[in-house]
């Protein structure tokens, strides 16, 4: 076997055998979406992934990350991360100003 095919080969193997214990796995794409399902199939450019909304195809190079799904619920609105204080520590300090009375101005 070359050296070239060692990477396909082992890549095989672990899909192969995700696919053949049908159990779920987290597929995280290079732009950071996960998608969650089961590998129907595969061959050297596509993985088929059967998820809730049916069957998708993911091209392998888009593919960053892909495992046996952890279980630990990911989905929902994550809450925007809070403003962390300053240096000093001070609360930031809001200064109200009261317009001027220009002369003429009948305001009274």
């Amino acid at each position: 076997m070359s050296t070239t095919n060692a990477p396909q080969s082992s890549q095989n193997e672990v899909l192969n055998a995700m696919r053949k214990e049908r159990k779920r796995v987290e597929i995280y794409l290079v732009n950071g979406i996960r998608l969650v399902g089961h590998i129907e199939s595969f061959d050297p450019y596509l993985v088929m992934l059967r998820t809730p909304v049916g069957v998708q195809a993911v091209y392998k190079h888009a593919i960053s990350t892909l495992q046996p799904e952890s279980g630990a619920s990911r989905g929902g609105p994550r809450k925007p991360p809070r403003a962390k204080p300053d240096a000093t520590g001070d609360a930031p300090v809001v200064i109200q100003r009261k317009r001027r009375a220009m002369p003429g101005d009948n305001r009274e």
